[in-house]
């Protein structure tokens, strides 16, 4: 299968995913995608970077400036290429647009250039950038099946600009943003460092986010990629994953909810007084490392894997070594634990 079939296919199940009812787990449930038709026209608008016909490449640079003041909003979205943003002096927001066309000789790649435009607007403090390739009927009427062209933004942004990025094949990186951010991709990574992160997302790729303090909930879910929070404090946590692994290092939150299909499950900090813990597996190790002296009751169970604990739990009913329930010190805490073919872990930190 191509590459840009694959791409193509994760859109699908993107897409597929928004239809899922509310009620469904954790896994990525939209990723900005309108419609079936409409990621499939703009993925199909462009051929990928790797073709071994096509040697020569052509560069165009642009950089637009924003007058957003210190507390701005920006919204990013792209089709083909990488987002980065980091924090940057003064209050302007710049963003350096690179459009990087390939072609089988100069002129061919000269030529793909003005076929993909960046729409960039700014009102009342906030600023729109979107990369814009040619439909299916412009396409037709250009006798071209693809337009191989990648576009990047590299931002710099005041430290309380609010960021939102999206992109369908690319990879996203905020970095020392202390505002709210929500990044999406379906065939890339997405780094987070620090800020008010809502969502974090990607089809195929990894999520990882790391110093970041949040006053309500974070959601952040991959399909075929590592979900990975470190040193993050949230009033809640949803982390999802189908074929990745779920790690959640020196988290504080009063709800974590974590579920993977055919990996394993690590969560290392300090329980919460009447905070819940959901941790699901169905082919996949839990393993929770806790600190702190809180008590919590525990339901634990596993089909054809262990479960041991450091700690001195009080039973109630039956003890079995694929089923633990029971009390540790006042039992404020609730550990919701269970894996089909996996073992459960519950140490002291």
């Amino acid at each position: 299968m191509s590459m840009q079939r694959r791409v193509i296919a994760f859109v699908v199940v993107a897409v597929a995913l928004t239809a899922a009812p509310s009620h469904a787990q954790v896994y990525p449930d939209r990723i900005a995608i309108k419609s079936k038709a409409s990621a499939i026209a703009a993925l199909t608008a462009y051929q990928r970077r790797d073709r071994g016909d096509q040697r020569e490449q052509e560069i165009e640079r642009t950089t637009k400036t924003f007058k957003l003041g210190p507390s701005g909003s920006l919204s990013l979205v792209n089709i083909a290429g990488d987002i980065t943003v980091t924090r940057g002096s003064g209050s302007d927001t710049t963003v350096d647009i690179v459009k990087t066309a390939r072609g089988r000789d100069a002129a061919e790649a000269r030529g793909l250039l003005p076929l993909v435009t960046i729409d960039a607007v700014e009102h009342n403090g906030r600023a729109e950038v979107k990369a814009r390739y040619p439909n299916g009927d412009e396409m037709n009427r250009r006798n071209r099946r693809n337009v191989n062209v990648t576009v990047a933004y590299t931002v710099t942004a005041p430290a309380g600009t609010r960021i939102s990025a999206e992109s369908i094949s690319g990879d996203i990186k905020i970095a020392d943003i202390k505002a709210d951010v929500s990044a999406t991709t379906v065939s890339g990574d997405v780094r987070i460092a620090g800020g008010h992160v809502g969502t974090a997302k990607s089809i195929s790729g990894s999520v990882e986010i790391t110093d970041a303090q949040i006053d309500g909930a974070l959601e952040a879910a991959s399909i075929s990629g590592d979900v990975i929070l470190r040193r993050v404090s949230a009033r809640r946590i949803q982390a999802g994953s189908i074929s990745g692994d779920i790690r959640l290092e020196d988290v504080q939150a009063e709800r974590i909810s974590a579920h993977t299909t055919s990996a394993n499950i690590w969560m290392s900090g300090p329980l919460a007084k009447n905070g819940r813990y959901e941790m699901k597996a169905f082919s996949g190790d839990l393993h929770l490392a806790l600190s702190g002296n809180t008590g919590f009751e525990v339901d634990a169970s596993s089909f054809s894997g262990r479960i041991s604990t450091d700690f001195k739990i009080t039973p109630r009913g039956s003890v079995s070594p694929r089923a633990l329930n029971g009390t540790y010190g006042d039992g404020s805490a609730v550990l919701d634990l269970s894996t089909f073919n996996g073992s459960i872990v519950i140490s002291r930190k």
